[in-house]
């Protein structure tokens, strides 16, 4: 099955899956406004409509979606893994982060 992600703009470091996928489907993901597409194998199965990695993302690292800085990674990210609250951490919201 041809499994497809879309890529909001060119600096995300993560794309959205459309649909589900398993462990090593391959992805097809388009850039919006974009004619090039990009492969990526997914590293685990991924629930439907949720973030996965384009590249390699090291623990501290920001996450990049909607071409703005939407938190930090909590631990390293493989290219193709799931990205989602179980290994991100919010800057959205936090008074902390001002202190």
């Amino acid at each position: 099955m041809n499994r497809r992600a879309m890529i909001i703009h060119s600096l995300d470091n993560v794309a959205n899956l459309i649909g589900p996928g398993a462990r090593g489907d391959v992805v097809q993901c388009i850039t919006e406004g974009q004619s090039e597409t990009e492969s990526i194998a997914l590293g685990e199965d991924i629930p439907a409509n949720q973030k996965f990695a384009r590249v390699d993302i090291k623990a501290g690292d920001p996450i990049t979606k909607y071409g703005l800085n939407i938190g930090r990674a909590s631990c390293d990210i493989c290219k193709g893994q799931h990205v989602h609250i179980h290994n991100i951490e919010s800057n959205r919201g936090r008074g902390d982060l001002n202190q």
